[in-house]
């Protein structure tokens, strides 16, 4: 297989790259905040568009197309150059619309990534269904969230030409909600909940728990979104307790799961596990934060600060880790499968790349977990200091450090695992 575009290999390479630097940025705006002086409003946009559309998404996309491709055959194996180009053309259009703050810029990014829906979603459920816990349940779920994926972008062009300005507030949370909820994070977690056995070498604990599951995250995902449609506290408390009842479900399966395995550890397996765990945090913070606006005025003030916080601890500690789970599981048997054409020689290839990716794991795990954790910390303070506190500043700061050694060291074992070739005895491709 080359490297060339259109392969999955660049896929994962550009979406990496696409979600270090605006993760960056982000962190920047995070900083920003915290010092009292935020950064312009259009690089706010910019940095959730990259992270989303041209990181995320791209991701997603190269990480099925490498199940698909290990899966196939070497004949079959083909180029995805104008879906490549395409997806980081549209990326760039809702950056360099958010960043001119010019609508028709990006309601015509938003145009190309809804023609790509279709390939998209073709190669997603194909390399899905290379697992082998696929069932029709898992292709109704997932029919859910690629669904979720269509009505963000429809929203989104209803929110760029802002024809309906009444209907602003309910618009905007419809687009985030389908984009965020019912795409990303439903679909992260039937991933995770598909992949997990197949990582382990294990069938999953309780296979009619784990279809339960894919029948109630998506019953409690409309519940919130009606609550929210609706600005209705009490509809978002019950779908919220029933969605941390369902997630609760979910991850004691797959624990149950790894456990029976013997508790094997690999980067992919402790990012996956992890990630499940903040998403439950999460979910716990979320119920809480409904529970507070139940008071007038609320019990706990909550201002953007906190908002932020909440999101991108989120952001940080669940999706950020299941990309980087699902990498560090798919690029060592891809890089293998490109360099080395004879399969029974792959092996002690194979495992060096893996060695790679498996490195300095619990530093890894802890230092995306504690910065992510010290974004809620650095918030909560704000309940009983100034912006200005030492404390808070500090906080900042070593949050910020932990997050950017993440990145660092997932970055450096990413460039050593390509870069890493077969040794001489191996026959390579060019």
């Amino acid at each position: 297989m080359s490297r060339r575009l259109g392969s999955p290999l660049s896929f994962l390479l550009a979406g990496w790259g696409w979600l270090l630097l605006t993760s960056l940025l982000g962190l920047a705006t995070f900083l920003g905040i915290v010092r009292g002086a935020p950064l312009p409003s259009g690089l706010r946009l910019l940095h959730v568009h990259g992270v989303l559309i041209g990181g995320l998404l791209q991701l997603m996309t190269g990480l099925a197309l490498t199940a698909s491709d290990l899966a196939g055959s070497e004949a079959k194996r083909q180029k995805h150059r104008l879906l490549f180009i395409s997806m980081n053309a549209a990326a760039l259009g809702f950056t360099a619309g958010a960043w001119l703050r010019e609508p028709n810029v990006t309601m015509g990014a938003g145009l190309l990534l809804a023609a790509l829906c279709i390939p998209m979603a073709r190669h997603m459920v194909t390399g899905i269904r290379t697992c082998s816990s696929w069932t029709p349940l898992s292709a109704f779920f997932f029919g859910i969230t690629l669904t979720g994926l269509f009505g963000c972008l429809i929203l989104g062009g209803l929110l760029a030409g802002a024809w309906y300005p009444t209907w602003h507030g309910v618009i905007r949370l419809g687009h985030l909600h389908s984009g965020l909820l019912l795409f990303f994070t439903l679909a992260t977690i039937g991933t995770i909940q598909l992949a997990l056995p197949l990582f382990l070498h294990r069938p999953l604990r309780s296979a009619g728990l784990g279809q339960a599951v894919l029948l109630l995250l998506p019953a409690c995902s409309a519940g919130l979104l009606t609550g929210f449609a609706l600005s209705s506290i009490h509809i978002q408390l019950v779908a919220g307790g029933c969605l941390l009842v369902t997630l609760t479900l979910c991850g004691l399966n797959l624990l149950r799961t790894w456990n029976q395995a013997g508790q094997p550890g690999s980067a992919a397996t402790d990012h996956l596990l992890t990630a499940l765990s903040f998403l439950l945090i999460m979910s716990c913070i979320g119920v809480a934060l409904g529970i507070n606006v139940l008071w007038t005025p609320p019990v706990m003030p909550y201002g953007t600060l906190h908002l932020v916080a909440y999101t991108h601890t989120a952001f940080l500690g669940f999706l950020l880790q299941a990309m980087v789970g699902g990498l560090s599981y798919a690029l060592p048997p891809l890089l293998a499968a490109q360099r080395v054409p004879a399969q029974k020689k792959r092996g002690a290839y194979q495992e060096r790349l893996e060695q790679i990716m498996n490195r300095w794991r619990a530093v890894q795990i802890a230092t995306v977990s504690f910065g992510a954790l010290g974004l809620v910390l650095v918030a909560s303070l704000t309940w009983n200091l100034p912006l200005s506190s030492p404390w808070i500043q500090a906080g900042t700061w070593i949050s910020l450090g932990f997050l950017l050694t993440h990145l660092t060291m997932v970055t450096v074992k990413i460039a050593q695992a390509t870069g890493a070739q077969p040794t001489h005895d191996h026959p390579t491709t060019h």
